[in-house]
C-alpha cells in the first residue's frame, strides 16, 4: 500500500498544526534548508518496513523546541532541540503507521549523525519527498518504504477519502 504525497503532507500539516501551533505550506524552492541542519528519523518495520526522516535547520528546530516546552527559543538547548524532533517525526511516524497493514512497528527516533554515517535505510525506495516551509525555513519529510508483497497494484492511501465498506 502506498502513501499518496497529498497523504503525507496532510500528516505533516496537522502534526505541525495541532502539536507546535505552526502553519506549514509546500515549498517551492528546490531542497535546500542550510548548512548545519539537523536530521531525524523512525523506522518502521513489519508488513511493510520503511523510514521517516525529518530535515531541518538548527533556526527552525529551535523554534520547533521552544513551541514544544515552552521556552525561549534562543534557550533551546541541543537536548531539547532532538527530542522535539523526535517526537515530530515520532507522531508522524505514528500516523503513517495507522494507514499501513498491519502488523507494523515504529521504533524509537535516531538521530542522523553525517559526521559518524549513521547508517539508515539506503536500499529502500523512495516513496516521498516533500520541501516544506515553517515560520520562514524550509524543511523535508523523506518517506522511504517498501511495497508489503502483492500490494503493487493497490492505489495509493489518500487521508482526505475514509475508507467504509461502500467506499473500499
Amino acid at each position: 500500500m502506498l502513501i499518496s504525497e497529498d497523504t503525507l503532507y496532510q500528516i505533516i500539516e496537522d502534526t505541525w498544526n495541532s502539536t507546535l501551533g505552526f502553519q506549514v505550506e509546500r515549498s517551492a524552492t528546490p531542497e535546500s534548508v542550510g548548512g548545519g541542519a539537523l536530521t531525524v528519523y523512525v523506522r518502521i518495520t513489519g508488513a511493510w518496513v520503511g523510514e521517516v526522516h525529518l530535515h531541518c535547520s538548527v533556526p527552525l528546530a529551535r523554534q520547533i523546541a521552544a513551541a514544544i516546552f515552552q521556552v525561549e527559543a534562543e534557550s533551546a538547548g541541543k537536548d531539547e532541540i532532538l527530542d522535539a524532533l523526535s517526537e515530530l517525526v515520532h507522531i508522524v511516524g505514528g500516523n503513517l503507521k495507522t494507514l499501513l497493514p498491519p502488523p507494523v512497528m515504529l521504533s524509537l527516533p535516531s538521530v542522523v549523525d553525517r559526521t559518524a554515517g549513521t547508517p539508515t535505510a539506503p536500499e529502500l525506495p523512495l516513496v516521498s519527498r516533500l520541501t516544506l516551509e515553517s515560520r520562514g525555513h524550509t524543511f523535508v519529510v523523506t518517506l522511504l518504504g517498501n511495497l508489503p508483497a502483492g500490494a503493487q497494484g493497490e492505489a495509493p492511501v489518500d487521508c482526505r477519502t475514509p475508507l467504509s465498506p461502500e467506499n473500499p
